[in-house]
């Protein structure tokens, strides 16, 4: 892999983004006494060029601003909320790498992205590391960069940043659906008074009364012996719907995606999609901070995310808990990285009727 040798990531050069402001590239708040926002992203080139396979690299284009009818990426480098192991703040860099040196088709879908409309505005620069502080610069910066006719994907991180995001979707959209991949119901309210990394569903139900409502939540990946009984049947008394790892199998993810889809839309202005990668099984996934066994195979998720990115009501994306230093082997990253790519796919195929497998 070819990558900046400048020792301090605030002044990493990218491979490809290199007609960014010189010296060095920031992006600062000039009404703010050059107030630090965020860092540009870092994209790896592969040693080799060839011009019949463009990589991903050359196609993602930096940017100050979200861009309108675009796939807009921003990361949020933070675990502080983690109540196991942490490693999650390395997640969007690793995401990246390996998002970056992917080629740009898929054969199985029939879907090239090498005219995909796809901005990285950097990762988040966090003026705290208290969960509530980060959740409320999180909503500010997600405010500015939504719009309807864009996904914005958000990078993390542990799962505490999607309740930020969560919000901020609901303040500018009103009422959301929102439909969520994890292994975890992640209903819990604060512990010792503030927020964890299991607490974003949870709380936005509670905090977010007419924006979110049970009724349009649907959680996906749902397995044993990682939740306990009384968030299952908390689950159950609130009106979410609830699919399990076995009920994917058993049905097909692409059933299971339209299923929740429509669940998820009925009432709702805009859906809000959550991906913890934790909800795919160990033997794929084991950088995250509770991988467990049972869980979703990758290509059950990328078919799921492909079709939720299909549909024009998904303004707003969260991939988390990613932990690469957790998987020496890389695998995980590249799982997250293979569902960056579906969604993205997904995006671009919006209006036409090619649904997973490439059918019409």
């Amino acid at each position: 892999m070819r990558t900046s040798t400048v020792p301090h990531a605030l002044f990493q050069r990218p491979a490809r983004f290199t007609h960014l402001p010189q010296p060095c590239n920031l992006y600062l708040d000039y009404r703010h006494r050059f107030t630090l926002l965020r860092t540009p992203a870092t994209y790896q080139a592969p040693r080799f060029y060839d011009p019949m396979d463009k990589r991903m690299y050359s196609i993602i284009q930096p940017s100050r601003d979200a861009q309108m009818n675009a796939v807009n990426i921003v990361g949020v480098p933070y675990d502080g909320a983690v109540i196991g192991r942490k490693g999650a703040a390395e997640g969007p860099a690793a995401i990246r790498r390996g998002v970056g040196v992917a080629a740009n088709y898929s054969p199985e879908l029939g879907v090239d992205l090498l005219d995909a409309r796809v901005s990285d505005l950097g990762d988040l620069v966090l003026d705290s590391q208290e969960v509530e502080a980060v959740q409320a610069q999180v909503k500010d910066e997600v405010s500015k960069a939504l719009y309807e006719s864009s996904v914005l994907l958000i990078l993390g991180g542990d799962n505490s940043i999607s309740l930020g995001s969560i919000s901020a979707c609901a303040e500018k959209f009103d009422r959301i659906g929102l439909i969520v991949l994890d292994a975890h119901y992640d209903l819990r309210g604060k512990i010792g008074g503030r927020p964890t990394s299991g607490s974003s569903y949870g709380l936005a139900i509670r905090t977010l009364m007419g924006h979110v409502e049970p009724s349009r939540v649907v959680e996906i990946g749902i397995r044993g012996f990682v939740n306990s009984r009384d968030y299952a049947e908390e689950a159950k008394r609130l009106g979410i719907t609830t699919y399990t790892s076995a009920d994917v199998r058993k049905q097909g993810p692409t059933s299971i995606a339209h299923r929740a889809f429509e669940l998820a839309r009925r009432g709702a202005d805009v859906i809000y999609l959550s991906v913890d990668i934790d909800c795919v099984d160990i033997s794929q996934v084991c950088g995250v901070s509770a991988p467990s066994v049972g869980g979703l195979e990758p290509w059950e998720v990328n078919e799921m995310v492909y079709e939720f990115g299909r549909q024009k009501e998904t303004v707003c994306t969260d991939l988390v808990e990613l932990a690469p230093s957790l998987d020496p082997s890389g695998r995980s990253q590249i799982v997250a990285s293979s569902i960056v790519l579906h969604l993205i796919a997904g995006f671009k195929m919006r209006g036409t009727e090619k649904g997973a497998g490439g059918d019409h």
